[in-house]
């Protein structure tokens, strides 16, 4: 089985929010039954490849949520891919991936 999921993260939301959003992926989700007016969950299998990419101002969100993945024993860097894409206002931007492996 081999699942790609890719990520993108913004500078908008917390580090944390991604990091979380990673292990969810990771791990899988369980399912819940709806209660207290939410709506129920179905459970999701774990990814075994995350792509984590980011642009600009969100490349250090991006490599936090990686490197806490990796840190807490979800999964492995495999690789980091860097460029510098244009954009359409004429000027360049960075961008990195991040491919994780489900351990």
């Amino acid at each position: 089985m081999s699942d790609i999921m890719e990520m993108k993260v913004s500078s908008k939301k917390p580090a944390n929010f991604y990091v979380r959003s990673a292990a969810s992926f990771l791990k899988g989700i369980d399912a819940k039954a709806a209660s207290d007016g939410k709506e129920a969950v179905e459970a999701k299998p774990p990814v075994d490849v995350l792509k984590i990419s980011g642009l600009g101002e969100a490349i250090d969100v991006a490599v936090t949520a990686a490197t806490k993945a990796q840190a807490d024993g979800l999964a492995t860097i495999e690789k980091i891919e860097t460029s510098y894409p244009e954009m359409t206002s004429g000027r360049g931007c960075g961008h990195i991936v991040i491919t994780l492996k489900r351990k």
